[in-house]
């Protein structure tokens, strides 16, 4: 259990960088916690067992072992959910409390396996002083036919000794190899991965924690993926925002409008240049801290396999939001009449990954999930490209509420969606090729026009 929750808190504390790795992706770190983790106990803890145990440990585990495969089974599901949406879990600050419920669902089948472990030495001391009283009858034997001359002493203990000690070293030995071997190849990953530390510590305690009021500033910032080290992605970035204003980033895809949201949530760090909230280089502020005054509302909004009430209030305490604030949030996300209408409400779950609703209904639970928590900075990643017309107004509708009365950083690839921005930027191959507000790109006539002029054709 120890080794599953330190490689678990360790998952949860890495960066971006880390994820973006091939060697980690999901399923292979899911398996490092689900497999390797309990191979290793077969390095640490080897010990022959009997071949017949006694019926109370085989009745007591048989009891036990639905119950613990049930809790081992949920373990992984949170492991799992906790991989695969790992921006959003570190965008609401949930690494603490998918630790702390990785940490809930195995603690049964801990308790369950020291209670085994007892029975288990129990039995083995039985089965050891069964074997031991066959010894002790053999030499009687042994002697009795030494006594009547049937045998030679020496023939009689070259016998007992190389039938128990061959035998029985051996059949120990053989049976554990696999386990061995298995077990050392599964400790060798695990203890890599202990070893590798993040460059951002999703879960640390150091850092600055000020009052942030929302400014934002990129300065002179470059950036390159580890993963493609030689593609740059912003090349020199420079555009600032006062508190309470919209930014709208645009241009063409791959120029690093959504690497730019990575940034401000601190899922990488810069390569050269400074990204500042409110005056202060973002590396100086608390990881935890700084996302937790932050909301995102990304293109394919992450919803869980819970109830549309916890699915809102995802990663708040339940009994810090009250129902009228839940109420009131879901209608400024333009959702609450619909979620009404529904059978159970509030109750109704959203199904895996929220399958249970449409784009732009998800869109609108993620919405109100980011109001929820009252962010001083908003950031919407694309919010509306994936939305038909219909649904696209709804969620516009919702946008326009939601970035109301604090500071917004809107990527967008439809231009109707920022026309209202306080201001917009041009960004080509990761610079600055433009910016002002909409009527002042518009009568420029330079790259913000032509790409209104593109869209506008596009649609006849």
């Amino acid at each position: 259990m120890r080794i599953r929750l330190t490689l678990f808190r360790n998952i949860l504390r890495k960066d971006g960088t880390y994820f973006d790795m091939p060697r980690h992706s999901p399923g292979k770190l899911t398996t490092r916690l689900a497999t390797d983790a309990s191979n290793v106990k077969s390095a640490v803890v080897i010990f022959p067992t009997a071949a017949l145990v006694q019926a109370a440990e085989v009745r007591y585990a048989a009891s036990r072992a639905k119950a613990d495969a049930k809790e081992m089974e949920n373990s992984g599901k949170v492991a799992m959910e906790a991989i695969e949406n790992i921006r959003t879990v570190q965008a609401l600050t949930l690494e603490p409390t998918m630790f702390e419920k990785f940490c809930h669902h195995l603690t049964e089948p801990h308790q369950t396996s020291k209670r085994k472990a007892v029975i288990h030495g129990i039995a083995f001391g039985v089965s050891c002083s069964t074997t031991f009283f066959l010894y002790a009858i053999s030499y009687r034997f042994g002697a009795w036919l030494i006594t009547n001359g049937y045998v030679s002493p020496m023939n009689v203990l070259r016998s007992l000794f190389a039938i128990s000690f061959t035998a029985g070293s051996l059949g120990y030995a053989s049976a554990y190899f696999p386990e061995y071997i298995k077990a050392t190849f599964a400790a060798g990953l695990i203890f890599s991965m202990l070893d590798e530390e993040p460059q951002i510590d999703g879960m640390t305690d150091e850092g600055e924690k000020p009052q942030i009021s929302g400014a934002i500033a990129f300065e002179g910032v470059y950036f390159k993926y580890p993963q493609r080290p030689r593609v740059p992605i912003l090349r020199g970035l420079n555009v600032s925002i006062k508190p309470g204003q919209t930014l709208a980033l645009v241009g063409p895809s791959g120029c690093g409008k959504s690497t730019a949201i990575s940034l401000l949530e601190r899922l990488y760090d810069p390569l050269d240049g400074v990204v500042r909230i409110d005056g202060i280089d973002s590396r100086r502020i608390n990881p935890t801290h700084l996302r937790s005054s932050i909301a995102l509302v990304s293109q394919e909004p992450i919803l869980f396999n819970r109830s549309i009430r916890d699915n809102i209030t995802y990663g708040l305490h339940p009994n810090s939001v009250s129902d009228e604030e839940i109420y009131d949030v879901a209608r400024r996300a333009n959702i609450h009449e619909f979620i009404m209408q529904l059978p159970d409400k509030y109750d109704t779950h959203a199904g895996d990954k929220g399958t249970q609703l449409s784009g732009g209904q998800k869109q609108r639970i993620a919405i109100a999930r980011a109001l929820v928590r009252n962010p001083k900075i908003l950031l919407l990643d694309e919010a509306t490209s994936a939305l038909d017309a219909e649904s696209e107004k709804v969620v516009r509708e919702a946008l326009e509420k939601a970035s109301k009365g604090r500071t917004c950083v809107v990527v967008a690839h439809r231009l109707s969606t920022v026309v209202n921005a306080t201001c917009i930027v041009v960004i080509k191959k990761g610079k600055v090729i433009e910016q002002g507000t909409h009527l002042e790109l518009m009568a420029a006539r330079g790259a913000y026009w032509k790409l209104t002029q593109k869209q506008m054709a596009s649609k006849k």
